[in-house]
């Protein structure tokens, strides 16, 4: 019998100097990278549609990211909002 290989399931928190705020599905993905792209997809829409995001002064902005969180728990890599741009639209 061929076991299916389980991907991991990774968490995303969306922080600043001010708080944090997890975001609420969970992904199986492959790998880490994979991990960074949805990050940056969730940050993306999080600039696109959160209505105070353009208001806000750069250095404000340049305070928000990502954090990838894997099933331990354990915070694996942060990625900053100013990363979306890396995204082709």
């Amino acid at each position: 019998m061929t076991k299916i290989p389980v991907m991991p399931q990774y968490n995303f928190v969306i922080c600043n100097s001010r708080g944090r705020a997890k975001y609420p599905r969970s992904f199986d993905l492959p790998d880490i990278e994979a991990a960074r792209h949805a990050a940056l997809k969730i940050a993306r829409v999080f600039t696109e549609v959160v209505p105070f995001w353009r208001g806000l002064p750069p250095e404000q902005k340049s305070d928000f990211v990502v954090e990838i969180v894997d099933e331990a728990g354990e915070t694996t890599l942060t990625v900053p909002f100013r990363d979306v741009d890396e995204l082709k639209p």
